[in-house]
């Protein structure tokens, strides 16, 4: 009886590999191991199942790129954010550090590709983004190649949502992710950060996310040069 159950099971397993082969496929997902890392992650059970049958794949270094690629992209296919793509990104990141340089590059890739994604995409994109930084996965200087003075609907969407999603960590998670750009911080991306803020965000946090201003004048302080980071 167990036997049988257990080529039921595989029977299963082999039936649902097979059909999210073809929505990579679908989804032009053309390599083997873009392929092999969509099946092992749409196919887990929680992040941390995923991160296991990652883990058993035995991507080779160069390759590591391609399984951030492939997570952005579940990602930003979803309806609507899940955040089992930022706990898994942040597993990975934690793992292995050619996986944090890899979304260091691919979120760079993704901020120059705003102007054609869709919508829910470009939020999802935007909240992934902002869980990592509130996770220490990444560094809040991966916002170094922004031009702030020059941000399209898009960019501008993007990091409205982005920030709205840091704004509501808790006080101490903001203050960790934010303080390298404080007083003794990089001042030109300190001034770019500020002139979204004072520009694009605090109308929008004023207008319809009133519940995030404390947290947004808490931001304010850490980046004010005059405050001394606080």
């Amino acid at each position: 009886a167990r036997a049988g159950g257990s080529e039921v099971r595989a029977g299963g397993a082999a039936t649902e590999e097979a059909r999210l082969l073809s929505l990579a496929a679908e989804q032009r997902l053309s390599t083997e191991v873009r392929k092999a890392v969509f099946v092992a992650i749409m196919g887990s059970d929680d992040y941390i199942h995923a991160f296991d049958r990652i883990s058993k794949l035995k991507v080779k270094k160069a390759q590591k790129a391609e399984v951030v690629r492939v997570l952005m992209h579940c990602c930003g296919a979803e309806a609507t954010f899940n955040a089992f793509y930022a706990l898994l990104a942040a597993r990975l990141c934690s793992a292995h550090r050619e996986y944090k340089f890899a979304f260091h590059f691919a979120m760079w890739d993704a901020f120059k590709q705003l102007h054609d994604a869709p919508l829910n995409k470009v939020a999802n994109t935007a909240k992934l983004l902002a869980q990592l930084l509130n996770r220490g996965a990444l560094p809040v200087t991966v916002l170094k190649v922004v031009r702030w003075h020059d941000l399209d609907q898009r960019a501008l969407f993007f990091w409205q949502v982005c920030f709205c999603e840091l704004l509501n960590a808790s006080t101490d998670v903001m203050t960790r992710t934010m303080l390298p750009l404080g007083s003794d911080g990089p001042a030109e991306l300190r001034d770019g950060v500020l002139l979204f803020i004072k520009r694009d965000l605090e109308r929008l946090v004023r207008r319809t996310r009133k519940d995030l201003f404390p947290a947004l004048s808490h931001l304010l302080r850490i980046l004010s040069p005059s405050s001394g980071g606080m």
